[in-house]
């Protein structure tokens, strides 16, 4: 290239880079949780007993040895983003190896968090906690600004087959909102850094990236055996 067509592309050049850059930080950020520390793996403040972490809408085998446990916001972006991963690798590659658990950590900042998991573990109760917990994830962006989350919520109720009137009730219960919030005082007492939090076997995980959670489960898979 010659050097006036060099000078004539440059800003251009420098455009795309500084987009590169802007994008490669903004899904790195999705991606980890709000707070992250500099190791892939770190002890949490407080010890809380495995059976805890076991409790929860759960798939797999509950008598592996390797608990992998989500305290998760229904909310929060970077639990958006890193739900389409669990969903359609973690569980079905990993299934048959490990326990998987989902616990409920909503984040005050997140206006429809409560709501959200009020409505899954409703729907958890006739049976069907996975089939609301993918579809409030797969269609976070349908409710999350909602100032009437509730009536979208209930449309999924239908959707997957509830019996809507009963599920409503449940997820105004005090049986819902206490299950809620032990989840998230199990949460506080390990001093998690945000969301989404993954602990395996009762060690919290600070996976840069996808490669990393998963080199994660297989290391513990392996120790496990």
């Amino acid at each position: 290239m010659k050097k006036s067509s060099l000078k004539k592309y440059l800003p251009t050049i420098l455009i795309v880079l500084v987009i590169l850059i802007v994008v490669g930080f903004v899904v790195r950020a999705l991606v980890s949780p709000d707070s992250q520390p500099a190791q892939t793996q770190t002890q949490t403040k407080g010890k809380v007993d495995i059976t805890a972490l076991k409790n929860g809408g759960s798939v797999g085998d509950p008598n592996s040895k390797v608990v992998i446990t989500e305290f998760g916001d229904y909310q929060c972006p970077s639990c958006g983003l890193w739900h389409p991963y669990i969903k359609d690798t973690i569980i079905p590659q990993y299934s048959n190896k490990v326990l998987f658990v989902f616990k409920n950590y909503p984040l005050k900042m997140h206006k429809n968090a409560q709501a959200a998991a009020q409505a899954v573990e409703s729907a958890s109760l006739q049976g069907k906690f996975w089939e609301m917990h993918n579809m409030v994830y797969d269609h976070q962006a349908d409710w999350s600004n909602s100032n009437d989350p509730n009536s979208v919520f209930e449309k999924y109720a239908s959707q997957i087959g509830l019996n809507v009137d009963t599920w409503k009730k449940d997820r105004e219960s005090d049986k819902v909102r206490n299950l809620i919030k032990n989840d998230v005082a199990i949460g506080d007492q390990l001093g998690l850094p945000g969301t989404p939090s993954f602990l395996i076997n009762g060690v919290l995980q600070q996976p840069k990236s996808f490669e990393d959670f998963k080199n994660a489960i297989d290391q513990a898979i392996s120790q496990s055996q």
